[in-house]
């Protein structure tokens, strides 16, 4: 099982950052690869389906909200793949300060290879550029990358 945490502060507020995180539906706007969601709502419980563009073209994965708590955090899953981001959200010196964890906790043979293989990289250049895009359309674009911890597990 692939682990990546990565840390950020954006200067921008709670409730900006919030509204581009806690609504998959804006997605889109700018988490990379993610080019369309379908779902009407996104509550704790909830799934959804997120389209996102791959090497191999664009597939659609059924995501599965586990947590969501306004203002502060959101996870979830693809119930195919056991991929998952859980995003932590702080207020801190005017703006926001980030936790970012991705990874997979994989269900298939061909997934479990995947990660094996590349899911450490992976993960990791996924959290930076899904960092740098959320930076890009939060009010004030400054991103600060505070820390990176990878970890992975067997």
């Amino acid at each position: 099982m692939s682990v990546h945490r990565q840390h950020a502060h954006l200067d921008a507020p709670l409730e900006e950052v919030w509204s581009l995180v806690g609504f998959p539906s804006r997605y889109p706007e700018w988490w990379p690869r993610v080019v369309e969601v379908q779902g009407e709502r996104f509550e704790e419980g909830d799934d959804f389906v997120q389209v996102t563009k791959t090497p191999k073209g664009k597939i659609q994965s059924h995501f599965l909200v586990e947590q969501r708590n306004d203002l502060r955090e959101i996870r979830m899953s693809c119930e195919l793949t056991g991929t998952y981001a859980e995003w932590l959200l702080t207020p801190a010196q005017g703006g926001t300060f980030i936790e970012l964890e991705m990874g997979m906790d994989p269900k298939r043979l061909g997934d479990r290879l995947m990660d094996l293989i590349v899911g450490r990289r992976y993960f990791q250049a996924w959290s930076k550029q899904s960092l740098d895009g959320l930076g890009r359309h939060a009010r004030r674009t400054d991103v600060t990358h505070t820390r990176t911890r990878i970890g992975l597990l067997r």
